[in-house]
């Protein structure tokens, strides 16, 4: 999703006809500028003490490329809270692009600014942290082969009591055996996302936001429900509608989202991706037999 359609792309197109012809068409592809990604989270979990924060850096890349996004090397990277404390982001060596801090231990309400120089400009992007409601319970309900759900097996249920009136946004992460589960189809982008506008004050329960993703007995499950802003719930309504299409002939065709970075020396080169600050509450289970 980081890759832009900027880059010269070369189609050799073969057309058979009745004389045996082949002729190669050769698509010109406009190179645009190189901009730079922000993968960033400063993130308050109940419960944490360390406060180890995560910034991952690269660059757009071209669109006929098969790697991975350039990792961005050599940044400075610092965010900054609403009290004037400044916290310096280190490069991992294991990981390049990466940049980490600890003992940012972010609060409710509090105001933080990511300050990124990379290449001569500056960058820089806000959020603010949001609450989050507790889950209360996490628990595996089985479920027989059927059309709508797929294949017989556990899904990840939750419980949780949405807070009345302030208007809440959500995202849902599935770790199983540590390791990430994001399923962007379709059928479950509204679902690991959420606004509670049709169910505001009220309590929610068997909920399951990956329910085409099966867990196995034994596995090790990690539930994680974090705060959103109206604006990054929109942010990634619109990541999610550019990743997994809309589902018709008639959608609109994929493009940029632009998140909440600036660039401060080159506006019009401004970043992608998104700098978030949330309150994240975390429920852990293993799968049991059936």
């Amino acid at each position: 999703m980081h890759r832009m359609m900027w880059n010269r792309l070369l189609l050799a197109a073969v057309l058979t006809f009745a004389f045996g012809c082949t002729r190669v068409v050769d698509l010109g592809i406009d190179e645009g500028p190189v901009r730079l990604v922000i993968e960033g989270r400063i993130e308050l979990i109940k419960g944490d003490g360390i406060g180890e924060q995560h910034i991952r850096l690269s660059t757009t890349d071209g669109f006929a490329s098969a790697g991975h996004p350039p990792a961005v090397t050599g940044a400075t990277v610092t965010v900054t809270d609403d009290r004037g404390r400044v916290f310096a982001f280190s490069e991992s060596a294991p990981m390049p692009g990466t940049y980490l801090a600890t003992g940012l231990i972010p609060a409710i309400g509090g105001r933080y600014t990511l300050a990124v120089r990379f290449r001569g400009d500056r960058y820089t992007a806000t959020d603010q942290v949001r609450s989050v409601s507790p889950i209360d319970s996490l628990y595996f309900v089985y479920q027989d082969k059927n059309a709508i759900r797929g294949d017989a097996g556990f899904r990840s249920a939750i419980d949780y009591a949405d807070p009345p009136g302030k208007g809440d946004y959500y995202l849902w992460e599935l770790m199983v055996n540590d390791s990430l589960r994001l399923s962007r189809d379709r059928g479950n982008r509204f679902r690991v996302i959420s606004e509670d506008r049709f169910y505001d004050g009220g309590r929610v329960v068997g909920y399951q936001p990956f329910d085409e993703e099966i867990v196995e007995t034994g596995q090790r499950v990690l539930m994680r429900q974090l705060a959103l802003s109206e604006a990054s719930y929109r942010y990634y309504a619109a990541l999610f509608e550019q990743s997994t299409g809309g589902g018709s002939p008639f959608s609109t065709p994929p493009a940029s989202v632009r998140g909440n970075g600036a660039n401060l020396d080159n506006p019009s080169l401004y970043p992608l991706g998104y700098f978030l600050a949330a309150e994240v509450s975390e429920r852990r289970s293993v799968v049991p037999a059936r």
